[in-house]
């Protein structure tokens, strides 16, 4: 993840790996590499990375490429990443930022991201990075949600009455790059060409309870604000939220449908 904001510390790395990787970044990974093939020998980037569920999905349905490479500014995201690596396939996990990638010029075939782009402050010159370390003609593909999810809008109402309007807008963050226009410009303006979008939709299992919401929190970069808040504010959190979505809920569990633009393009040649 490559904010500030977006830092996840403490346990909260391995809260993401359980409650976000696997219900929702795994399926999302899956649709994508329905429509994009790694070829054989291909140097994979796997930009923004996180725990590596990119990676590890990419591994397993594509064990001839050449290299996979996960960067990620969170150290805590990339020590869960290594300790679920796969191991059919040369893997290589760095630090670094979207910002300024630490790779030379034409490192990669393929730079793959999954919903890294939305968190980073300047999304145009982290596109132009993916762009240089691609070789001419190399392939991008990347997600970013294409809206607010149902989830995402109650908890932002939530935490801006019960939390902090910092909170809220930390969560809010995630959804800026809607706009199907907006993202192609950047893309384009980036130094890519042939680009084609097309949404891509993953049904997200969440807990549905009041206590439910609130644990699902601490993976968050607001995870502190939440914890240091009165437990009276936490529980009007979790019930306000769950009231919000009594619409989704099957059993104990929500069913959120979460939308992303998928973004395929090649690597322009400037040369």
């Amino acid at each position: 993840m490559a904010d500030d904001q977006y830092q996840l510390d403490g346990n909260a790395p391995r809260l993401f790996e359980r409650d976000n990787a696997g219900p929702l970044g795994k399926p999302l990974a899956g649709q994508v590499f329905d429509h994009v093939e790694l070829r054989a020998g291909d140097r994979v980037l796997d930009a923004a990375c996180g725990t590596g569920i990119v990676t590890r999905v990419a591994a397993q349905r594509f064990p001839h490429v050449g290299k996979l490479v996960g960067v990620d500014r969170n150290v805590g995201m990339l020590e869960v990443a290594r300790e679920h690596a796969p191991t059919n396939v040369p893997v290589e996990w760095k630090e670094g930022d979207l910002e300024a990638l630490p790779f030379p010029d034409g490192s990669f075939e393929v730079v793959l991201c999954q919903n890294g782009v939305q968190f980073v402050p300047d999304k145009a010159r982290a596109l132009r990075e993916m762009c240089r370390v691609l070789v001419p003609g190399g392939r991008l593909a990347f997600t970013v949600w294409s809206e607010v999810t149902a989830y995402g809008a109650a908890l932002s109402a939530a935490l801006a009455r019960h939390i902090s309007a910092a909170a809220a807008a930390s969560n809010q963050s995630m959804f800026q790059l809607r706009d199907a226009r907006t993202v192609r410009d950047l893309v384009e303006s980036a130094g890519f060409r042939d680009v084609e979008m097309q949404e891509l939709v993953v049904l997200r299992p969440m807990p549905a309870s009041a206590e439910g919401i609130v644990a699902d929190t601490a993976r968050t970069a607001f995870a502190r604000d939440v914890a240091a808040a009165s437990e009276a504010a936490r529980q009007a959190l979790g019930q306000e939220v769950s009231a919000v979505l009594r619409g989704y809920r099957d059993g104990d569990q929500l069913t959120i449908p979460h939308k992303s633009h998928l973004v395929r393009a090649r690597a322009a040649w400037f040369g």
